[in-house]
């Protein structure tokens, strides 16, 4: 009886010491990524990819496509509806001035700093007045994160009944 609690101290421990290791290892693995994610909202940028290009977009890039304002009603499990004011530009028109492909099959990954994904088809992205990727919400500048806000990039669905595949706080568009 001795022996085969012994060898069940053992086997947890063992167990145990694996699972640290394994989670050292991936905080390790994950502090380049935190670092590139402080970057990003401080200097309010985004990562646009589409295979082996990887552009770095500004806000400034953005506010040189020509943003628009449109109005739409926020609706979350959490909250009443809310008639908001957003401030952005289309997706597909930055996918454009990337010089990035999308065709009706494509499919757009879309990434938040805090780990949020959300993926649309390349038809959602290329119908107009659709996708938007804004900046200011009610006439104010998106806040960062760490500033309590939802930016700097918001990426809103204008028609849609329910804002679940909105993405608070782009980190990463992805194209393929």
């Amino acid at each position: 009886m001795f022996k085969n609690r012994s060898k069940q101290i053992i086997t947890i421990a063992a167990l145990v010491t694996a699972l640290t290791l394994l989670v050292a290892v991936l905080a390790y693995l994950n502090a380049g990524d935190l670092d590139r994610k402080k970057t990003l909202e401080k200097d309010a940028e985004f990562v646009l990819r589409y295979g082996e290009k990887e552009h770095r977009v500004s806000r400034e890039a953005i506010v040189d496509l020509g943003t628009v304002e449109f109005s739409t009603v926020m609706r979350t499990s959490s909250t009443a509806p809310t008639h908001v004011t957003f401030t952005g530009v289309e997706l597909w028109k930055i996918l454009e001035r990337y010089e990035i492909p999308i065709q009706a099959d494509s499919m757009v990954d879309v990434k938040a700093l805090d780990g949020y994904v959300s993926v649309f088809d390349g038809e959602e992205v290329l119908e107009r007045d659709s996708v938007y990727l804004t900046i200011a919400m009610n006439g104010e500048p998106l806040q960062t994160k760490s500033e309590g806000g939802q930016g700097p990039f918001y990426l809103v669905l204008r028609n849609t009944e329910f804002a679940q595949r909105w993405v608070k706080f782009v980190e990463e568009i992805f194209v393929q």
